[in-house]
């Protein structure tokens, strides 16, 4: 399971591309949804944070926390839980992590 989430369809490739196609017959013109998350789990987003030198800035400001809690959040929630086991193994294997992060991404 990618990130943990795959149960809702939203986060589902299929439906993302089901999205795109009924987006371009709607609007008749090419539109593309991009979604390179879909492809790292939390370690690997971790390691993007990283390696554009944002690690610092995505960890305070960004929100994972079922309970609306910016940052590490509430730290009791399933959404808390997967988000600290991504950076803990991020920060555990930081090179294999980031070698990893970079081929999937194409990276350099």
């Amino acid at each position: 399971m990618r990130n943990g989430f795959l149960r809702l369809s939203g986060l589902r490739d299929e439906f993302v591309r089901a999205l795109n196609n009924a987006v371009n017959l709607g609007m008749a013109r090419d539109i593309r949804f991009e979604t390179p998350l879909m492809w790292l789990n939390k370690a690997e987003t971790w390691a993007l944070a990283d390696y554009w030198q944002q690690l610092p800035l995505v960890r305070a400001e960004t929100l994972t926390c079922y309970n609306g809690i910016k940052g590490d959040g509430c730290g009791e929630c399933a959404a808390c839980h997967l988000r600290a086991r991504g950076l803990a193994d991020y920060q555990a294997n930081a090179a294999a992590v980031m070698a990893a992060m970079k081929q999937k991404s194409g990276l350099n």
